[in-house]
């Protein structure tokens, strides 16, 4: 389906732009609250990381009684290795509601997914009527205000900054959005032994791997949940 999409977009570009939507990784992260995503009867949606050069490494949903996920690369589907899992685009199709054991309906439910530099919620909701807006939701990279993203890097580097970190991965996992040996995890440790060091963020974020996005991201949720504000 991707492929024809693509092939669709070239012929007539006007269709194209009329089903794509784009929102910024920001916003696809859910860092104020998590985009809806309607999925109506009889239609799906695609979810495309590759403007961000996301790898997609595991996804999962809350109820998965009305969502089925399709995933360009099709180790995702293999449930014994997930770790090998390294997509850049998931389906999403909605189905006929299945019965699940202890398992409660619910009219919506999260979308979870973790990539080799981010996490990623989406709220998934299932309309009855209607016609969809749009059948591609891209990821756009963010376009951040130099001076906020100066002020927290500058915050992010003293000692009080990487307890920030600490206590934002430890709400992340709280929430379980990563689990303690999981790639993402080992990689934002070897982050935070960077940073005890007195190695720059940037620098510290490069070496380990991981986003710096995905780092004051981290910091703002540790320093929200431990009661301080900016400039304390």
């Amino acid at each position: 389906m991707t492929l024809s999409l693509v092939l669709a977009g070239i012929s007539n570009p006007a269709w194209a732009q009329a089903a794509t939507r784009t929102i910024s990784n920001r916003a696809a992260r859910g860092d104020h609250a998590p985009v809806t995503v309607e999925l109506h009867p009889g239609h799906g949606v695609t979810l495309n990381f590759r403007p961000v050069g996301a790898v997609v490494h595991r996804a999962w949903l809350d109820d998965p009684s009305q969502v089925t996920l399709d995933f360009d690369d099709t180790r995702c589907a293999a449930v014994a290795a997930p770790g090998e899992c390294a997509a850049t685009v998931i389906h999403l199709r909605r189905i006929h509601p299945l019965s699940f054991p202890g398992l409660p309906t619910t009219d919506t439910t999260t979308l979870t997914i973790v990539t080799d530099h981010d996490i990623y919620t989406f709220q998934l909701a299932f309309p009855m009527s209607g016609a969809p807006a749009y059948s591609i939701l891209a990821i756009q990279p963010d376009t951040q205000s130099p001076y906020a993203t100066a002020i927290l890097t500058t915050q992010i580097s003293s000692l009080t900054g990487v307890r920030w970190v600490e206590q934002g991965l430890l709400e992340a996992q709280r929430r379980n959005l990563v689990a303690s040996g999981d790639p993402l995890w080992e990689r934002l440790q070897a982050l935070l032994d960077l940073l005890k060091q007195g190695t720059p963020l940037t620098e510290a974020a490069q070496l380990a791997g991981v986003s710096e996005a995905l780092v004051l991201r981290l910091g703002e949720l540790g320093r929200s949940d431990s009661g301080l504000t900016q400039g304390r």
